[in-house]
């Protein structure tokens, strides 16, 4: 009994060592046919990858590349002959692509078998999976691009990568296909930075931003995105750091930039850097860049009401509106201070002949800055309604119908 039962274990081992050695070779006759169901065929070889009698198997995993890219092509011309390819399609054909490099990567090394001396030379499948490897190289941009498209960012992001790392990937060495300019690799660098943002993969974004700045590839975005992505990951460090190099490299042409060293600035209650920031911003900024001036006169006014200078915070939000007359923020702050000196000035009033000559004045002067900014950014400014309600119910008598105006808006 114990003999038929061991026997039977055998039996059963190399049964199953020959369907998976069986699949690699039904998985290689499939491709040679005329027109391969690339799509069936890869989903036929994934056991074959993970087994333990072929998972070291070269063949299994050229074959699994070939059926990847050949996937690949096949959707890329349905798309080039004019037929858009679906989402699941996109996602298809860009990870086919990729997989198929991932694949051929895996199976190089595994290729290898060692010569009379000892010494390990590349395999009889090397050489073709090099070939592919080279010749569809500039192919991954493309993958990449139909992942995003598809909204698989992640994917995107491995597909872009895979471009910006395969000409140093040590696996291939001197087969390696030949490195495309720095700024193209900071531009694909700074396309991954994006569909890490979006995918909310926040520590990849952020460390993708130092390589793409030294690739020389330019765009002020890729200090933003930068900035957004230390943000989400409250380093302060960083932001400071990339808003400095930012605002080196492209000053106030990005009001980002300045705008982020000011806040640092304000929450290390450093003002007089704050100031001689906005000055020099202010100096090197011409007088045709309007929306620039204005705003950087906004943040100074920010600036002196943070050190409690009303008077000085009022003249520079009032330089903003007159350097820009558009500027919703500009009369949003300007109203803001005033309906706060009002406010105080309500608080300490003696009686209500003090509080109609001091205070209705302030707060009516308010309201029509704040009706002014509700009229130029009505969007931006949603709070508004509620502060103008809450502005006239505080004025009393002979208010009322302007109340309930911006109660119900």
């Amino acid at each position: 009994m114990k003999k038929f039962s061991l026997l039977g274990i055998c039996l059963f081992g190399a049964f199953a060592l020959s369907a998976q050695t069986s699949v690699v070779k039904e998985v290689e006759q499939a491709l040679k046919a005329s027109k391969p169901n690339y799509s069936a065929v890869l989903k036929q070889i994934q056991p074959a990858l993970t087994d333990e009698a072929t998972k070291n198997d070269p063949l299994a995993w050229k074959l699994a590349g070939q059926a990847g890219v050949g996937l690949y092509d096949e959707l890329f011309l349905k798309e080039q002959l004019g037929n858009p390819l679906s989402n699941d399609e996109k996602k298809a054909a860009g990870h086919g692509l990729l997989d198929c490099y991932v694949d051929y990567l895996t199976a190089i090394p595994l290729d290898q078998q060692p010569d009379k001396k000892g010494v390990m030379k590349p395999g009889k499948l090397t050489k073709g999976m090099i070939k592919t490897l080279n010749e569809n190289y500039n192919s991954l941009q493309t993958a990449g691009i139909l992942l995003f498209q598809a909204g698989d960012n992640q994917g995107a992001y491995d597909a872009w990568e895979m471009f910006v790392t395969l000409p140093t990937n040590p696996v291939l060495g001197g087969n390696a296909p030949k490195a495309p300019a720095d700024t193209i690799l900071g531009q694909m660098m700074y396309y991954q930075m994006l569909a890490a943002l979006i995918n909310n993969s926040n520590d990849l974004a952020l460390a993708k931003v130092e390589p793409t700045i030294k690739s020389g590839y330019e765009n002020p975005e890729v200090y933003v995105y930068g900035l957004e992505a230390a943000r989400r990951l409250n380093d302060s460090i960083e932001m400071v750091k990339i808003a400095q190099l930012g605002y080196e490299k492209y000053g106030t042409s990005n009001i980002t930039f300045i705008g982020e060293l000011i806040n640092d600035g304000l929450n290390r209650n450093d003002y007089a850097a704050c100031e001689k920031m906005v000055a020099e911003a202010v100096e090197a900024t011409p007088d045709t860049s309007v929306a620039i001036k204005s705003q950087l006169y906004d943040i100074l006014g920010v600036v002196y009401e943070r050190q409690n200078n009303d008077d000085a915070a009022i003249e520079n939000f009032k330089k903003a509106i007159e350097v820009n007359p558009q500027s919703g923020k500009g009369y949003y702050d300007l109203a803001r201070i005033v309906y706060n000196q009002a406010v105080r000035l309500d608080e300490t009033a003696q009686n209500e002949a003090e509080r109609t000559e001091k205070v209705n004045p302030k707060l009516l002067e308010a309201a029509g800055y704040f009706e002014k900014a509700y009229e130029l950014d009505k969007d931006g400014l949603t709070d508004i309604p509620n502060i103008l309600y809450r502005l006239y119910y505080r004025l009393g008598d002979g208010y009322q119908q302007q109340a309930e105006k911006w109660e119900n808006m």
